[in-house]
Parts: C-alpha cells; sequence; structure tokens
C-alpha cells in the first residue's frame, strides 16, 4: 500500500538485458536472495495463501532452494557454490535439474523444492522497484541477524534505501510485534 507499506518483497528472477531471456548464471551476489524456508502443514500454507492475497495481490511461483545454517558469514554463499558447480566426480554423476521455469541449473543433491509469493499481475512486477518503509526493512534486517545469514545480505539490506510513507516509518514492525503477541497468547 503506498505510503503506508510503499513496498514488500517484490524479487524477481533476473533477466539478461541483451537477449530479455531470464539470466542463467545464478549464485552471483546481486541474483542471490536470502531468506528462511518453513516447511508447512496443508492448513498453514492455505492461511498464508488468505493472508497474503492469494490470488488477486499474489500468485505461487514454484522454485528450488538452496538451503544452508546460518552462520553470518558466507554460509549461503558457500551453499549456492556448492550447488551450481558439480567438481568432483561423484557430483557428476549428481542429477542436475531446472531450477524452475527459468532454467536455471541446480544440483538436487544441495537443493529442495519450494513456492514464493509474486505479484500477480505482470504490471506490477515491470514498473519501476519502489524501496520498502522502513518498518518492512527492520523487519528484514531483523530477521537477518536472528537466523545469521550471510554477512554480505545483511549489509545490502542495511544499506538498501527507504521508501517514503505518509505516517511514521510504516506498519510492518507493528503488525509483527502484534502477531508475536498473539502467538504466545495461544
Amino acid at each position: 500500500v503506498r505510503g503506508v507499506e510503499p513496498s514488500s518483497a517484490a524479487v524477481e528472477p533476473a533477466t539478461d538485458a541483451k537477449s530479455n531471456s531470464e539470466n542463467t548464471d545464478v549464485g552471483t551476489e546481486e541474483q542471490v536472495v536470502h531468506g528462511v524456508l518453513y516447511k508447512l502443514t496443508e492448513e498453514d500454507f492455505g492461511i498464508i495463501c488468505r493472508t497474503e492475497g492469494v490470488p488477486l495481490a499474489y500468485s505461487l511461483h514454484r522454485c528450488r532452494v538452496v538451503p544452508y545454517d546460518g552462520d553470518g558469514e558466507a554460509a549461503g554463499a558457500d551453499a549456492m557454490r556448492r550447488a551450481t558447480s558439480i567438481s568432483t566426480e561423484s557430483e557428476r554423476t549428481t542429477k542436475i535439474i531446472p531450477n524452475d521455469e527459468n532454467g536455471e541449473q541446480l544440483s538436487r543433491k544441495y537443493s529442495v523444492p519450494a513456492f514464493t509469493l509474486r505479484a500477480a499481475r505482470k504490471g506490477w512486477r515491470e514498473g519501476g522497484d519502489i524501496p520498502p518503509s522502513k518498518s518492512y526493512l527492520n523487519v528484514l534486517i531483523r530477521g537477518a541477524k536472528e537466523f545469521a545469514l550471510d554477512a554480505s545480505y545483511l549489509e545490502m539490506l542495511e544499506n538498501f534505501p527507504v521508501g517514503r510513507t505518509w505516517l511514521g516509518n510504516g506498519l510492518a514492525e507493528e503488525m509483527l510485534r502484534v502477531a508475536e503477541l498473539q502467538n504466545k497468547n495461544v
């Protein structure tokens, strides 16, 4: 919602500007997105979809994820290098599969199938990037610290431009606080 929460997680598959095709060079620092992967029950998955506005605001998007245990340094980058470079003899026999419809190649040994949410309307995805509110960015930074995501990713978040809001710094931190209080009472 512009002016309140001007932007949220607006990540798109990288494209090659020269050919206008989706880039298959996975693993470059500017193309990697870090986060937390949750295994949900079918019921919880349905709740997430409803509360996030699937299928009106978002649609489900298949992807492959390279999981790692955060160390606050470079565990994610190391995991991505392992997943994208098959170097040893035993790894050469590991089945290589497309990451998703974008054709990115990842080793099945090092990646897992997942869903993410993507803006439902193509026009929303193709518009210019709108920076998130300070509040939304603070939630992302808090999560990156809590789960010890790569230092380079945390630094990128800490230096990310902040979007303008009409009042205050946005609502994301307050919404998270309310959700945490509700979970304590359950």
